[in-house]
């Protein structure tokens, strides 16, 4: 026993210090600073509200040692809910890329030693994420806040609400990493949604005072609000007049009144319910070394598969092209050469070459520009599942069909608009997630660098996401304007133009889909699936279009494509 918590305390260790050195980690934190910052400044807050007529009066809590706490406790729930499961799933998926797996499976350490360890640094970086609210929400209070600065008011929420979120989501992102079929942008979308289930399965509760609320509503309480609900709320009936209870949101409402929100002791309930998540995160670890493979037979979550639909779109060169997947295994076609012109140990005893024997590459501009976006057309298309292409065509012909069948005059509109259009464009989804990332994920950066068009590449890139969004949504267009709703088109222009230049800013920088996945996820949810006016880039709402809400999506299209731009013209000097 106590070997085995040695072993799990080393794989945790190795593992978390591999990630602290990562650059990219300082940015997270310095996000995670931000949005602590915001949320304790009352940029964010956490209100009552009272209607009253048409409006809403918000009252939210001055800024005592307990009310930042409890705060910047259910900042850290939120943000480990959501960023959290993208910011730690990499823990299998880096090892398997530098080929540790295979240096621990020579190793006496079983699949759970192992598991529990990459938990154990899953919950430690969440940890850190944690520590690093906490930091600011002390500092904060020192300078802004009122009362005395209590260390325990301000810590207290962020390890009580906050860091058993953290444990949660480090064993889900690990039990997805186990599971082929969600270790990708299918289990990264589905996890979306199942936080977003978590975040509203609480509603039920909203108007009832806590002693009227089920337990096993409580118990399903994954952030923790309905705790804070309970502590706030005595300050609440006794100093908001016409209040007789419903749950506090955490949000932008612009406090309109400020009242003391002092607070009670945390219920042993809460406690028990928290570490009862510990205790589930611990189950979701022991199934994940069910499907746990310790080495990968080779195959990749993102080798394209040739069958069915798929073989239907032609390969983009011979091996050896560098935008093929073929090139991805440097063995294929049965021998590799290496740099110093030997073999690659797993080529085979029959692949002696030596290299100034090979022909010399006169020149590597083989054909134009466009050929170069028809091959990122095509990689970006082949190897999607056939329900993904039946979605596609449906998104195209359904409108077509409609049109034709019933006229422009009676095309239903306002249905497309408010369902097709905003599924239409999460769909490239699985498309767009790629872009920018590509190469670094199949180790073909440096050919691309080399290459004669390093950054005609990446533009390439870029208008093969356009086009692919061009495609899916061109039905929708049609039926639009033979409608006669010409407006709408701004829409589609910028939604055509903000995905593919968010995600190949994103992807190119941080070097991995998730990034772009959960910012475009979260706009797309608020904006044009909830009518968020501010975020809805593509126009579902007739205010957001009024407002020009595409056209500032349009134009963060352009910098976000220079954004890209920039930075391959910075990788390759």
């Amino acid at each position: 026993m106590v070997s085995n918590r040695r072993k799990i305390y080393a794989v945790a260790r190795a593992d978390l210090l591999q990630r602290i050195r990562s650059r990219r980690l300082v940015a997270v934190l310095a996000v995670v600073a931000y949005l602590g910052y915001i949320v304790n400044s009352g940029q964010i807050e956490l209100s009552y509200q009272i209607q009253d007529g048409d409006t809403y009066v918000n009252y939210y809590g001055e800024p005592t040692a307990d009310v930042i706490g409890i705060k910047a406790g259910l900042t850290g729930s939120v943000i480990l809910l959501f960023g959290g499961f993208f910011l730690v799933k990499n823990t299998l998926e880096r090892d398997r890329l530098h080929d540790v797996d295979r240096l621990i499976a020579s190793m006496p350490v079983s699949d759970r030693t192992y598991l529990f360890g990459k938990w154990l640094s899953n919950i430690a970086l969440t940890g850190v994420v944690v520590a690093t609210l906490g930091f600011v929400a002390i500092t904060y209070h020192l300078v802004n806040g009122v009362g005395t600065t209590d260390p325990i008011a301000l810590l207290v929420p962020l390890l009580l609400l906050a860091l058993p979120v953290g444990a949660f989501v480090g064993a889900v992102a690990l039990l997805f990493e186990t599971v082929d079929r969600l270790d990708g942008t299918l289990g990264n979308i589905g996890y979306f949604f199942l936080a977003m289930i978590a975040l509203v399965g609480i509603t039920p509760a909203s108007e009832a005072l806590p002693e009227d609320i089920p337990r096993w509503l409580m118990a399903l309480d994954l952030v923790g609000l309905l705790a804070v609900y309970e502590v706030t709320v005595s300050a609440a009936l006794d100093e908001i007049p016409g209040y007789n209870g419903g749950l506090p949101a955490l949000g932008t409402f612009g406090g309109d009144e400020a009242f003391t929100m002092t607070v009670e002791s945390w219920p042993i309930w809460a406690v028990f319910q928290r570490l009862g998540l510990l205790a589930v995160s611990a189950g979701i670890v022991l199934a994940a070394t069910i499907a746990f493979t310790r080495v990968d037979s080779g195959s990749s979550p993102s080798s394209p598969d040739r069958s069915g639909l798929t073989a239907w779109i032609p390969s983009t060169g011979s091996a050896g092209s560098n935008t093929g997947q073929e090139s991805e295994n440097p063995t294929d076609g049965g021998m590799a050469v290496s740099d110093s012109g030997g073999v690659h140990p797993d080529a085979g005893e029959s692949s002696t070459i030596d290299v100034s024997s090979l022909t010399s590459v006169e020149t590597r501009d083989a054909s134009g520009f466009g050929r170069l976006v028809d091959a990122e057309l095509r990689l970006a298309l082949r190897g999607r599942q056939r329900w993904w292409y039946a979605g596609a065509l449906g998104f195209v012909f359904v409108p077509l069909f409609s049109l034709v069948t019933a006229g422009s005059a009676d095309v239903p509109v306002d249905t497309f608009r408010q369902l097709a259009l905003p599924l239409a464009y999460v769909w490239p989804i699985f498309i767009w997630s790629a872009m920018g990332v590509r190469p670094s994920q199949h180790q073909m950066t440096e050919l691309v660098w080399s290459s004669q068009r390093p950054v005609g590449q990446l533009l390439s890139e870029w208008i093969a996401g356009v086009l692919v969004a061009i495609g899916i949504g061109s039905g929708l267009l049609v039926a639009f304007l033979a409608a006669g709703e010409t407006a709408l088109a701004l829409g589609f222009a910028s939604a055509i133009l903000f995905a593919p230049s968010l995600a190949i800013a994103a992807g190119i920088w941080s070097r991995t889909p998730r990034m772009f996945e959960l910012t475009y996820l979260l706009l797309w949810y608020f904006g044009p699936l909830n009518g968020g006016v501010p975020v809805d880039f593509i126009g579902v709402t007739t205010a957001s279009l009024e407002q020009g809400v595409p056209i500032a999506f349009i134009g963060a299209s352009v910098v976000l494509l220079g954004v890209a731009l920039a930075r391959r013209k910075s990788e390759i000097q």
